[in-house]
């Protein structure tokens, strides 16, 4: 499992989505029992999501705080349907156009070309003045 600074394309095209401001695109990924978790969620934050609705609904609202831009530092691994995701995310507030990093780590679990579980590692402190 040597690490690579390739995104693979189907995960690719759903940052992409992001960027645009298309939830719909990034949704995509997902199957409809798909498990988003956030374990370094804050207490009092969202810290599972369950089912493609659940994760729509919390999505939906990112783009009204952050606009996401381009991702770098990008280490893939990827074994089977097994995929750890390590990136550097450079985003915009939405209220005053500063710019945020974000540090993502993402284990990604896949069956049959959708996403079922996904464990976001990000910074949340580095939300807080979202």
């Amino acid at each position: 499992m040597s690490p690579t600074s390739s995104l693979p394309a189907w995960f690719a095209h759903a940052i992409e989505a992001l960027q645009a401001g298309d939830i719909d695109g990034w949704m995509e990924i997902y199957a409809p029992n798909a498990i988003h978790e956030f374990p370094f969620a804050q207490t009092g934050a969202v810290r599972s999501l369950e089912g493609r609705d659940a994760i729509s609904a919390y999505m939906s609202q990112l783009p009204g705080r952050i606009r996401f831009g381009s991702l770098s530092d990008v280490r893939v691994r990827e074994v089977g349907d097994e995929l750890i995701i390590e990136a550097t995310g450079h985003h915009r507030r939405v209220s005053d156009d500063t710019a945020r990093e974000i540090s993502y780590i993402w284990f990604i679990t896949r069956r049959n070309g959708q996403v079922t579980h996904i464990r976001d590692y990000m910074n949340p402190l580095q939300l807080l003045t979202l």
